[in-house]
């Protein structure tokens, strides 16, 4: 056997056996379900009466509530692990009765296939409390032991809350200081620029109005949806003053979604995306298209491109690091519990896709707006 083979053999034992679930709580669950048994059986033990016929009934009565076991474990902690506790709780009375069948059935196949006698009416009677009481001792430690995993990963959470609140805190001071000293040197050399250079002017007024906006939003975490459009607008057409003729853009009316409060530059990383990995590297260039609509209450945006598109599979594109799709998926989950989705545009290039509600703006609203052109 290979070294490779066996390396990949111990990297999978390193890693996760099933899905949400490790090599070393799948030992943990089989030790408990044995040494229950074991626990069961102790005045037998006491007494004596404990020999290797013995020993391989407890082990096959082991493996038989083990195997019995995973459904109702995969039902209660995996397929409604989401549902509130008593909905759980109240699952556990419906799986109790099929949990003492199928462990009865099975006793039987190992009395059968070991040449046992089936078990008697009465003795069949008495293995009803025992296994009760195993299933509910059993399910206890379980709860118990994924109530500890929730609580560790709610500490996690939290902690990685406080921290990014923390960076999103000293990130706002710094953001405060630069868009400042950037305007003001903007406007000292638009006053510098001869009344002949208009173009030149009109450009640095525009990029102006950017740096302003970026100190609202910084103040800001909601803001008026035309605010967000007319931001979009200049920044889309500072970028066609960089590529003339090889970017196009076409931004749909609001109609009447213009005071609808969306979070702050949440469309921009989109945007930008679409100019930097669609238009740029396409020798001709092509057309950014923003859409908005509103639909009961939700806002669907979408923003399109006929750039060069993206020639991978669009789950890992979804799934990607890059810092502004990542924090367009986090905010959207945070906020409206929705995603981002992204699919393949006509005749070339992407659609980015995703929803806001509409019924959260109200609280909202700010009091002031940006001196936006």
């Amino acid at each position: 056997m290979s070294k490779s083979f066996m390396g990949k053999i111990a990297a999978a034992f390193k890693k996760r056996a099933f899905s949400n679930i490790t090599w070393g709580e799948l030992t943990g669950y089989c030790l408990l379900f044995m040494l229950q048994d074991f626990v069961l059986y102790m005045p037998e033990l006491v007494v004596g009466r404990i020999n290797a016929s013995y020993l391989q009934m407890i082990w096959w009565d082991a493996v038989i509530l083990l195997i019995v076991s995973v459904p109702a474990w995969y039902l209660v902690f995996r397929k409604y692990k989401d549902r509130p506790l008593r909905f759980r709780f109240r699952l556990h009375l419906f799986i109790i009765p099929l949990f003492w069948l199928t462990w009865f059935g099975g006793t039987q196949i190992f009395h059968y296939l070991s040449n046992r006698p089936f078990m008697a009416p009465l003795e069949m009677l008495r293995s009803v409390f025992p296994v009760i009481v195993y299933y509910l001792q059993c399910f206890s430690l379980l709860h118990v032991y994924n109530f500890f995993l929730e609580r560790e990963a709610q500490l996690k959470k939290e902690k990685e809350l406080a921290d990014a609140a923390h960076r999103s805190e000293i990130n706002a001071l710094k953001a405060q200081i630069q868009p400042h000293f950037l305007f003001n040197t903007l406007n000292s050399i638009s006053a510098s620029v001869p009344i002949e250079q208009e173009p030149t002017r009109e450009l640095i007024a525009r990029l102006a109005d950017t740096f302003r906006y970026s100190l609202y939003c910084t103040e800001h975490e909601w803001v008026p949806l035309k605010e967000e459009i007319r931001y979009i607008r200049t920044m889309l057409e500072l970028e066609h003053s960089r590529f003339r003729e090889r970017l196009e853009f076409n931004i749909s009316p609001l109609n009447g979604s213009e005071n609808i409060m969306i979070p702050a530059m949440l469309l921009q990383p989109v945007v930008e995306n679409a100019i930097r990995h669609g238009i740029a590297p396409s020798i001709h260039g092509g057309k950014i298209n923003i859409d908005i609509a509103q639909e009961a209450d939700k806002l669907r945006i979408e923003v399109s491109d006929t750039g060069v598109g993206y020639s991978g599979e669009l789950t890992d594109l979804e799934r990607s690091p890059g810092v502004g799709l990542r924090n367009i998926r986090q905010r959207l989950e945070l906020l409206f519990s929705e995603t981002m989705h992204i699919y393949r545009n006509q005749p070339s290039g992407l659609r980015f896709k995703f929803y806001t509600h509409t019924n959260l703006y109200n609280s909202h609203e700010p009091k002031v707006s940006p001196d936006h052109r």
